[in-house]
């Protein structure tokens, strides 16, 4: 095991590095920077790498060491060193951009000089292009000792170069190069071909990161495989790399397979293979042959095609010219049962027929177009885009006839790596030798493949040799479990690639990148139905965004080109030769860029590090980014090489989720900022202006930073690291607690310090996938629908949500799929023994651990079930339970309104506040409010533990307001019904009238209805019961068992949600939880975080809840769960302050020991009140004495009370940190009045004196807060030292002034 271990430096290793530095018992050479400046300066200095030595026993700081692309020399610009280096040496090694790295700085213990070697050795691990590394050493000038560079240990290592003017006579005293050589350094690795006596040393690669391949194949199948003699084992190549150990004994390090043995057809047939070749090659001047091949292909549909008006418009056209005629057209609802047409006249006469037999017909055009209508959004093939063509496979004719699978073969320009593996020691880094070797072994071949099985399970040398591959996307097929296939080329390993400034002749070549294959329209718009004569012509642009976009890009170049003073940027990206002109090299992407001057504005909405000044000016805007797949991996060095030729040390890149959009293929490899967890109160501030001279001119949008849903990517040049699970997660359903949960797997590298987002380029690297309905995901991430009622509305029912800040900003300012793989489909099984999810009518999905999170908000609890009623509800049946229900109930109602304008009835069943809001939601999109009923199911009360829970979605007192409300609009409303049956059409799944029973009379009441809307507050659907059950997870009624750890009776099998039961009925409250401390619980629980301290299975953050109301008001309720139930009376008990003012209600209750309980505001304001979420939970002490002042009349308001200056101290978000060192300071104090009987009078001097002393060490550490974070708090907190001083205050001297118009409620759309 090796002495020493070498990491990135963090912001924690600060003070060691600093006592390192200033230690008089260390030698140290390169840049003196380090060596006088301030300690909080070491790191602001952009460096490619810090690296820390740390001893493995005593976990000591040994070295520090810095390096970077360029010399560390100021009066040389970062980009002509070369130029320097030839003009001033004489060297032979072929030096560049890409192969050459300089060591600037470097600090080690004297003792511990070997410690060089282990740095020497990382940066070679991890830059695998780097060849050379080179330190500059100064002229020698008389300096103190402490100043004195040492480069002695250094020399053991490095070849030393002097300057063309050196003399050892006269010039001695000059500079000089110290040039490390990467293959001086590292244990050399030799390749050659597997032998049978091999077979152990195999083995025993595969036994530590493949056991099963041991256990299904023997001990011996290497030797067996080896010796084979049959015709396929030409084709396969077995090959070991062996290295040196310090006794100069050759060993097995790695073990490759590889083969030629592929079926070209079978995968340029399954897989997406066109852009490769189709694996295949032509040799210029041989005849070719051609396989002409069927093949069909998907694509998910533009978004454009999916949810906006237009394509509303497309499905309502496609449904009448598929048959289905319209209501002013004729036969809109008769049927052929009903209705004849005279021969004489030609004049319709209607048949006499009885009411209650044909009743159905007069909704049998609504019927057909609800049937038509679902049947699109709630099919998977809505979503993507199928395309059947034919492609040609050209290849080298050669010697073989057309068609003869040896031609293929021969005209091969593919080989398989099937298995590579690296002993338990062998740094993972180096397996990019591994894949240089490969590509050796097979030079007539371009393109390297692997295949990963479904049911394999990730091994840890393929995960670090798949960031030089690609994946490839599959075609629609009849193959059960496809494997998953990934490719890479030659030039993604061999190629150099370099940037270049835009020149004229580059403008062609940068349009045809910006064009790419997202030129090609998809022509297959028009309607599958032949029944119909008439044609339909679709509305919509698919290709609006990227014609924005390439009308963008051409006149910033027009403008680059023209204007010496611009403010853009504009290099292309090439592969090849980096010591050759741009126009010898392939072009393979270019990016757009300028200064970005608005990341004050961003601190509002991300967690973003704050008062960062040694950036201004160095930050990057990308506003358009195009590269080739393959060579993302190459992303460190395109932002390095950007970064040289620019001035730019941060780029971000924004991404508007319901604007115009921008390409940015490298986004992936960028860092996503996080948004903040919890949100400030929504103040009037002023909004700077972005000062941008050139906008109009180029057509660039226009953003809002505090009102937009922006996606906010970053890369600050810091080494990239992965972060994610390395088991295999299947989650099932897509509700709010699972993206709660997601979102903490995404982000857990991200915490308050900024630890990991200083250091890294943190990336996620997640093994997720997602089941859930067709079309859900795509509506969550909608952001180009427009309500014609309510246009942009922040308030319309169809884009607002009902959970807090946490969860919405999972869908508006970011993207999980990007990182977590998604699957349409309904479950049908669950095989526990081999662990893997059947899908109907499609694939079988393996897991180490199964999350069960299907719940649904709302499900009829005695929905009756016929033998004869279809698996899917009636057409015009509707529970809201995301999103696409929305979206489906909107089109419903349109799809009512027009075919039955005057006879039409909507029925609502439910008594909750999303009840509420449904019915606010069809009042304003204009259903009448005379043709709504609304039936109140009872609501069971009583003193169980179900109802001492805080339930948001249930508010009784305000609840009686509602219900008079809707009477004055001339709603019914019905109290006292349950859902009993519904009656359907005889022939078809439409829901005619509704039966109901009233409590206590048991009186049965049915009544008609054109649309049955219900809010019952069932939680598991019939078919999610069926294939629980038959899987075998136990439940108790509709709800699954599980315990403390939501672990049901399958150890790898878990379930949150609504309808969950715990063993043992624990006394705290885990339903209305809080969906963010509950996703945070899961991840210590799953292991995929740090472990926790004093982790607590109880529930102790607030639970926010929004809703819509009539009238335009807004209804917000923050809830506290219950701790302990078995002591809490019910929530009507607790004490309750209420405000009205300006058509503001507010209520605040507090618990028996003064800690704010609940908080429900109802107002006409629209603005987000997530910042309420800081105050729920807090003693009203701490709220500056809220009960006294209640008390005193001096709070009119609630609402503004809670947006005074001195919140901005509780919601800052360090607060809980001082408010945790509190707590540590006060626990002896109240544990002492815990044995306050017992005290004596000089113990009870005693501990008032140390009462007194912790309480002005309190006041201290609060005004030590203030002075460390007053920058950060828009209010002037007045100190001490400020009654001292005269003029402008420290706070007023360090604000930055914003000037621009003021704008007033900005948060209403966050």
């Amino acid at each position: 095991m090796a002495v020493y271990m070498v990491r990135t430096a963090d912001m924690d290793d600060l003070d060691a590095i600093n006592t390192l530095i200033h230690s008089p018992t260390v030698k140290w050479f390169g840049n003196i920077r380090p060596k006088y400046a301030e300690k909080f300066k070491l790191f602001k200095c952009y460096q490619t790498y810090r690296l820390v030595v740390i001893d493995r026993q005593t976990s000591a700081l040994l070295a520090y060491a810095e390096f970077r692309n360029y010399p560390s020399i100021d009066a040389l610009p970062s980009d002509c060193w070369p130029e320097w280096l030839s003009v001033r040496y004489c060297l032979t090694m072929p030096l560049s951009f890409l192969n050459t790295m300089f060591f600037n700085f470097c600090v080690y213990k004297i003792d511990n000089a070997d410690a060089m070697e282990s740095i020497l050795r990382d940066i070679f691990y991890r830059e695998n292009r780097i060849w050379y590394l080179i330190t500059v050493k100064s002229p020698t000038i008389p300096q103190p000792t402490y100043y004195a560079e040492t480069f002695e240990d250094l020399e053991k290592y490095a070849d030393v170069f002097y300057p063309r003017e050196f003399s050892i006579e006269n010039n001695f005293n000059t500079q000089a190069l110290y040039v490390i050589f990467r293959f001086k350094l590292l244990p050399k690795i030799t390749y050659r071909k597997a032998l049978p006596e091999d077979n152990d040393d195999i083995v025993a690669i595969h036994e530590y990161e493949y056991p099963e391949m041991r256990e299904q194949l023997g001990d011996f199948y290497i030797a067996e495989e080896i010796l084979r003699t049959d015709s396929a084992r030409e084709k396969s190549f077995l090959i070991v790399a062996e290295t040196e150990n310090e006794c100069q004994q050759t060993e097995t390090a790695v073990f490759l397979w590889l083969s030629t043995d592929i079926d070209i057809l079978f995968y340029v047939t399954n897989y997406e293979l066109e852009s490769f070749g189709n694996l295949v090659k032509t040799v210029e001047g041989q005849s070719i042959h051609v396989e002409t091949i069927n093949v069909s292909s998907v694509q998910p549909k533009n978004v454009a095609c999916l949810f906006t008006s237009d394509a509303l418009d497309d499905l309502d056209a496609m449904t009448i010219l598929g048959g289905l005629q319209r209501n002013d057209s004729g036969m809109s609802v008769y049927s052929a049962g009903k209705a004849k047409v005279s021969s004489i006249q030609g004049i319709i006469i209607e048949a006499r027929v009885t009411t209650g037999t044909n009743k159905f017909f007069m909704r049998e055009s609504l019927y057909s177009k609800l049937k038509y209508i679902i049947g699109k959004l709630e099919n998977s093939e809505y979503y993507i885009s199928k395309e059947l063509k034919s492609i040609n496979v050209l290849y080298s004719a050669g010697v073989h006839p057309r068609g003869s699978p040896l031609g293929l073969d021969a005209a091969s320009n593919v080989f398989v790596l099937k298995y590579i593996g690296a002993r338990k020691d062998f740094p993972l880094e180096r397996l990019y030798n591994s894949v240089v070797a490969m590509f050796c072994a097979f030079p007539d071949r371009d393109y390297c493949m692997m295949l990963i099985s479904k049911e394999t399970k990730s091994i840890r040398s393929h995960v670090e040799v798949l960031k030089y591959f690609m994946p490839v996307a599959s075609r629609p097929s009849e193959v059960a479990n496809p494997e998953e296939v990934y490719i890479t080329h030659r030039s993604t390993i061999f190629g150099e690639i370099s940037l270049y400034e835009l020149q004229k002749d580059d403008v062609a070549v940068v349009r045809a990148l910006a064009i790419g294959t997202s030129a090609s329209a998809n022509d297959d718009n028009s309607s599958s139905s032949h029944a119909s004569s008439f044609s339909y012509t679709s509305k919509i642009n698919e290709a609006a965004d990227l014609e924005h976009e390439i009308e963008v890009i051409n006149a910033i170049m027009k403008d680059v080109l023209e204007n010496e003073l611009t403010e853009f940027a504009v290099y292309t990206i090439r592969c090849g030769n980096s010591a050759k002109a741009a126009s010898e090299n392939t072009a393979i992407g270019f990016v757009v860029l300028r200064e970005f001057r608005n990341h004050h504005q961003l601190h509002r909405h991300y967690h973003l590090p704050r008062h960062q000044t040694h950036l201004n000016s160095m930050r990057a805007e990308i506003i358009s980014m195009r590269l080739h797949p393959l060579f993302l991996i190459s992303s460190d060095l395109i932002f390095r090489d950007l970064s040289m030729k620019t001035r730019y040390q941060d780029y971000y890149f924004i991404s508007s989720a319901n604007g115009p959009q921008f390409t940015n293929d490298l986004k992936k490899m960028m860092t996503v900022v996080e948004p903040n967890p919890m949100k400030k109160s929504p103040i009037t501030f002023r909004v700077p202006g972005e000062g941008y001279s050139s906008r109009e001119k180029v057509h660039l949008p226009e953003r809002n930073f505090y009102q937009d849903h922006l996606i906010i990517y970053r890369h600050k040049l810091n080494p990239t690291k992965w972060f994610g699970n390395s088991e295999r997660l299947v989650v099932v359903g897509f509700t709010d607690v699972t993206k709660a949960f997601l979102r903490q797997l995404v982000f857990q590298w991200n915490s308050r310090d900024h630890k990991n987002s200083e250091t890294y380029t943190c990336l996620p690297r997640v093994q997720v996938t997602v089941i859930t309905l067709p079309g859900v995901v795509e509506a969550e991430y909608d952001g180009m629908f427009q309500c014609p009622y309510c246009g942009n509305s922040p308030t319309c029912y169809l884009c607002f949500q009902n959970v807090s800040c946490y969860v919405r900003d999972v869908i508006c300012r970011m993207d999980l799929r990007h990182w977590v793989h998604f699957v349409p489909g309904k479950v049908d099984f669950v095989d526990r023994e081999k662990k893997f999810v059947k899908l109907e009518d499609s694939c079988e999905i393996y897991y180490d651990t199964l999350l069960l999170a299907c719940y649904k908000d709302f499900a009829l609890r005695n929905p009756v079930r016929r033998p004869t009623t279809p698996k899917n509800p009636p057409c015009n049946f509707v529970e809201i339970n995301s999103r696409l229900k929305k979206f489906l109930l909107f089109y419903k109602v349109r799809a009512m309104l027009e075919e039955m304008p005057r006879t039409y009835l909507v029925l609502v069943y439910g008594s909750n506040l999303q009840t509420y809001e449904c019915i606010a939601f069809l009042i304003t999109h204009g259903v009448d409010t005379s043709r709504i009923v609304l039936v109140q199911p009872r609501r069971i009360s009583g003193v169980e533990a179900e109802e001492k829970l805080k339930n948001p979605y249930w508010d009784k007192n305000l609840q009686y307001i509602l219900d008079d409300i809707l009477t004055d609009a001339g709603i019914k409303i019905v109290e006292n019904h349950d859902f009993v049956d519904w009656v359907e059409a005889d022939s078809s799944p439409f829901i005619m009238e509704v039966i109901f029973e009233h409590f206590p009379s048991k009186k049965r009441t049915s009544f008609d209805c054109d649309l049955f809307i219900s809010f019952d507050e069932g939680h598991m659907e019939p078919s999610t019961k069926k294939w629980l059950k038959g899987c075998g997870i136990q439940m108790r009624k509709d709800e699954i068992l599980v315990d403390e750890d939501f672990t049901t009776n399958d150890e790898n099998i878990y379930a949150i949600g609504k309808f969950i039961r715990m063993n043992g009925a624990p006394n705290y409250q885990y339903k209305y939880t809080s969906e963010r401390e509950l996703g945070r619980k899961l991840m210590h629980i799953l292991e995929l975080s740090s472990r926790q301290e004093n982790f607590e299975y109880k529930y102790s953050e607030p639970l926010f809840f929004q809703a819509l109301l009539p009238l335009n008001y807004i209804i917000t309720k923050v809830t506290m769960p219950r701790r302990y139930l078995a002591s809490q009376l019910a929530p009507e008990y607790t004490c309750n302050l209420t405000t009205y003012k300006n058509n503001t209600f507010c209520r605040v209750a507090l618990a028996p020991n003064m800690l704010v309980d609940e908080i429900v505001v109802v107002t006409k304001k629209v603005a987000r009140l997530d910042y309420l979420e800081h105050f729920c939970g807090r003693h009203e002490l701490l709220l500056n004495n809220l009960k006294a002042r209640y008390s005193a009349k001096t709070i009119g308001c609630f609402l503004a009370f809670f947006q005074e200056p001195w919140t901005e101290l509780i919601m800052h978000e360090n607060f809980q940190v001082l408010q945790e060192q509190n707590r540590e300071l006060l626990r002896p104090i109240a544990l002492s009045n815990l044995n306050k009987a017992t005290r004596n009078p000089f113990m009870e001097v005693a501990v008032q004196d140390f009462i007194s002393l912790n309480k002005r060490y309190l006041e201290q550490k609060l005004l030590n807060f203030l002075r460390e974070h007053r920058r950060d708090f828009r209010y002037p907190f007045a100190l001490p030292e400020d009654f001292m001083s005269s003029g402008m205050t420290v706070w007023d001297s360090e604000t930055e002034t914003e000037t621009e118009t003021e704008v007033e409620e900005v948060t209403k759309n966050m």
